[in-house]
């Protein structure tokens, strides 16, 4: 069996209570450096700091960890067996990093390995966000008629991926035209329908998150350091009268801010970065994914439109279940 290499050079720092088998395991690959006895356990990759957890794990274990719910956070594994093709793959898909026996391994924040780009069904290749945010706008204002030119405007996109979108729910009969050539309109014909193919297609693969404890999480500013904070995930969707219950007790928060930026959010706020005794979550969304269509509260909070706040609840634990909940309560109606 050929072993597949870490595609770039990449960092793992390990506290001192990890096993050390971890340590050895990941410190024979090529181009990745270890660093053991850390404060905190983390993949560095591309400049980007992924917080995980860290363990050892036998082949009897790895049916019950894949079939449990995503869990908040990421994980890289010293696996006690060779894997095979279609366990491999779906660890990548779960974001939980490996290195088994024969040297294959794979760390959060690389992108997945082609042989399990191949082996996953199409409903889980995410939209990109070029296509995301205009499809999150078609879910969310199922009541508009949209143009090619009004959608690629709205959905700070291509008229080229407008179309494109367009034509694949008319395909799927989501929506149908009205009119013709360029004034041609589009017009949602299954509320339900589309929002349920969002949910399927637009699933985040990855996010680099980072988790941090402020004094006062329910008290975090609409902007700080010149970006705005976008509340999304289950805290957001009882704030919209769409309750439902994951096992995350912290809320959630988009920034556009990324890699380092997104580092400095949390002293900002008066905060530090910590896994220990967290009590509020960063993503990054630097394609702007919440802010385009946020709506802002008489509290002054910023809020994520519905879509999002859907597709966000993938990254808590119990997130499969949440987003069900949410379709069934959101079903066809539109929140203003």
């Amino acid at each position: 069996m050929v072993s597949d290499p870490i595609a770039q050079a990449s960092l793992i720092t390990l506290r001192s209570d990890v096993d050390r088998q971890v340590a050895d395991a990941f410190s024979r690959l090529p181009d990745v450096d270890v660093i053991r006895d850390a404060p905190e356990s983390a993949v560095v990759v591309a400049g980007q700091a992924f917080p995980v957890e860290a363990g050892v794990i036998e082949t009897r274990e790895l049916a019950g960890l894949l079939d449990r719910e995503r869990s908040d956070g990421r994980r890289i594994l010293m696996i006690k067996a060779v894997l095979d093709d279609a366990t491999a793959a779906r660890l990548e898909d779960a974001d939980i990093g490996f290195v088994d026996a024969a040297g294959r391994a794979w760390l959060p924040g690389q992108t997945l390995t082609k042989r399990v780009r191949d082996r996953l069904p199409a409903r889980r290749r995410a939209l990109r966000a070029g296509s995301l945010r205009p499809a999150q706008l078609i879910a969310d204002h199922p009541k508009e008629a949209w143009t090619i030119r009004r959608l690629a405007e709205r959905g700070a996109s291509s008229e080229v991926t407008a179309h494109r979108l367009l034509t694949t729910l008319e395909e799927a009969r989501l929506i149908e035209r009205h009119g013709r050539g360029r004034g041609m309109e589009r017009r949602v014909v299954n509320v339900e329908g589309v929002r349920r193919w969002l949910a399927e297609h637009g699933r985040p693969s990855s996010a680099q998150r980072l988790s941090c404890f402020v004094r006062d999480p329910n008290a975090v500013p609409a902007s700080i350091a010149g970006y705005q904070m976008v509340l999304t995930g289950a805290l957001a969707a009882e704030r919209m009268g769409l309750p439902v219950l994951t096992g995350m007790q912290r809320p959630l928060y988009r920034v556009q801010a990324s890699g380092e930026d997104l580092e400095q959010i949390p002293q900002a706020l008066g905060g530090f970065r910590t896994e220990r005794g967290a009590n509020l979550t960063l993503i990054a969304d630097p394609e702007h994914l919440a802010d385009g269509d946020a709506r802002t509260d008489g509290d002054g909070r910023v809020t994520a439109p519905p879509s999002r706040v859907m597709l966000d609840l993938y990254l808590e634990p119990r997130g499969e279940a949440a987003v069900g909940v949410f379709l069934d309560l959101w079903g066809s109606k539109e929140i203003t």
